[in-house]
């Protein structure tokens, strides 16, 4: 049998985990008064690492700010990164009761960066934020519930899915939409899984972008809508996603859900062989353009391609 607190942690380490946004998030009416805070907002993080320690030297009670300082140090803004540094400060916080700093110390204790790996320690961290109503704790625990294989935590993982979507988690609505679609955890259900996924969509989720556009084509838990669908594909190919550019130059090729274009169909094609995704149907339309038509979609893939280079994160 498994040991639950070590199995839960190396699982967590496997799902790629969320720590990208702030450890810590004070409501709105508290961060206008936050000097801290503000300038860690605006970029001036060496103000916020000065104003975050005249606070603690204050009250060194005061968890916030030991939070914004382990997020300081484990980014390396304002200050040198350094993990053992930014784990003692999430440390000091979660001892105190700050629910970021506890999610925050328990991805820390999975990053042999910190000096003090403990898987063990980290999966009770994680359940303990996520029993809290932390979002990317709930995430990362329904990941590590999913993947057990076990029918009854399906069922505790689209819990804490919900309550990671209802915090903000895109993923998390496209995690809802795809066990919704195979019926695991929950009665299986394609209207249910559309509607999770329009609204991963919604969110800007990239792959739920592509993969609602593909139900929207086909009408799959949603009413058949090809121009949606192409506006869709076309907002992801936008991105530089390769699939959902050869899914835009098939449409361009066809008609369908947008006007035919050879020279667009041509164009994405090309992008999303630059990205390692080739169709021969596609590669057999650009060989049937005249130079000055290759030419013009050879200039256009290569402004996308560019162009989503320099917008990507």
């Amino acid at each position: 049998m498994k040991r639950p607190g070590r199995g839960l942690a190396s699982l967590v380490l496997m799902s790629g985990l969320l720590l990208t946004a702030p450890a810590f998030a004070p409501p709105a009416a508290a961060a206008e008064r936050d000097v801290a805070y503000a300038a860690y907002q605006t970029g001036h993080y060496r103000r916020a690492l000065s104003e975050a320690l005249k606070r603690i030297e204050a009250d060194s009670t005061d968890a916030a700010a030991m939070t914004l300082l382990g997020e300081l140090y484990r980014q390396g803004l304002g200050v040198r990164p350094d993990q053992k540094i930014a784990t003692e400060w999430y440390e000091r916080a979660a001892a105190r009761g700050d629910v970021n700093a506890t999610y925050a110390l328990a991805i820390a204790l999975l990053d042999e960066a910190s000096g003090r790996r403990d898987p063990a320690r980290a999966g009770v961290l994680l359940r303990q934020a996520a029993a809290a109503g932390h979002a990317a704790a709930n995430y990362n625990l329904a990941l590590a519930l999913l993947a057990t294989g076990q029918p009854e935590d399906d069922g505790r993982a689209v819990k804490n899915l919900e309550i990671a979507a209802k915090g903000g988690i895109p993923d998390a609505l496209h995690a809802l939409a795809t066990l919704a679609k195979q019926g695991r955890g929950m009665p299986r259900s394609d209207i249910q899984a559309a509607q999770w996924m329009a609204q991963a969509a919604t969110a800007g989720y990239l792959p739920a972008e592509i993969e609602y556009a593909i139900m929207l084509f086909n009408g799959t838990g949603v009413a058949a809508d090809e121009t949606a669908a192409a506006k869709l594909f076309l907002r992801a190919a936008g991105k530089g996603n390769p699939i959902a550019q050869n899914r835009i130059a098939r449409l361009y090729q066809s008609g369908r859900g947008i006007p035919p274009d050879s020279i667009e169909a041509a164009a994405w094609h090309l992008a999303a062989r630059a990205r390692g995704l080739d169709d021969p149907a596609l590669a057999q339309l650009f060989d049937r353009l005249n130079p000055e038509q290759q030419g013009r979609a050879a200039r256009l893939a290569a402004d996308r391609i560019e162009g989503a280079a320099l917008t990507s994160p």
